[in-house]
């Protein structure tokens, strides 16, 4: 098997996040009477979402955001992307073993994934941005997968594939050395300038949903 450790990124590679994202964060700034973000500005995606919150609406206090946020967020749900699941039992049997490195923090992960079906235990590892030393796309963020492989950062990099859908996702995998593939599901790839566009046809997908015949084609 070329890559029995398979690591997922998880909004809009896994679950569908960015239209109810913009939604859910247009509604709320509305309600405030604040600027309502565009969905291109909302495409930025910093180091924590709080930090994003920040660089949207600069030197106003984050609480009233936050409140609302916790009353409507639950009319808010993140499917999984359409044959994600499927996709994701039939790597289980084929005796890969699956994680999760994301920026997302630990607050409604667990909402979000069962939300989406995506029952936890099918990970071996799910890391928030709380769990990894240093957020993507620094390749520290693998760190705690490398650790609970119980082995070398190199000798598991080189099993491993990242499936992600931003470039700070390919420069993570990039600099940690480990095989990367990119999904068409997140909001870069309508970019002009697609981060996409600049890898090797073969390594980007239209959705996680296509990695079992990838891997297959590899074998």
């Amino acid at each position: 098997m070329r890559y029995p450790v398979l690591i997922f990124d998880l909004d809009d590679t896994l679950i569908e996040s960015f239209p109810e994202y913009v939604r859910l964060h247009q509604r709320i700034a509305s309600d405030l009477g604040w600027q309502i973000p565009t969905a291109e500005q909302l495409v930025h995606y910093g180091p924590t979402w709080e930090a994003t919150l920040e660089r949207l609406w600069p030197g106003v206090g984050l609480e009233p955001f936050m409140a609302r946020y916790e009353q409507l967020a639950d009319d808010h749900s993140y499917p999984a992307i359409v044959g994600v699941p499927a996709a994701l039992t039939r790597l289980r049997e084929a005796g890969h073993s699956l994680w999760i490195v994301t920026k997302r923090s630990r607050r409604r992960l667990s909402q979000r994934m069962g939300q989406a079906g995506l029952p936890q235990e099918w990970f071996a590892g799910i890391f928030a941005y709380e769990d990894q030393p240093v957020s993507k796309p620094d390749p520290r963020c693998f760190e705690p997968v490398w650790q609970a492989l119980g082995g070398s950062r190199s000798s598991a990099a080189e099993r491993a594939l990242y499936v992600g859908d931003r470039k700070d996702d390919q420069l993570a995998a990039d600099a940690a050395g480990v095989g990367f593939v990119g999904v068409r599901t997140g909001p870069e790839h309508l970019a002009q300038a697609s981060f996409l566009d600049r890898l090797p046809h073969e390594h980007v997908l239209d959705s996680a949903a296509e990695l079992p015949g990838w891997l297959e084609a590899r074998r």
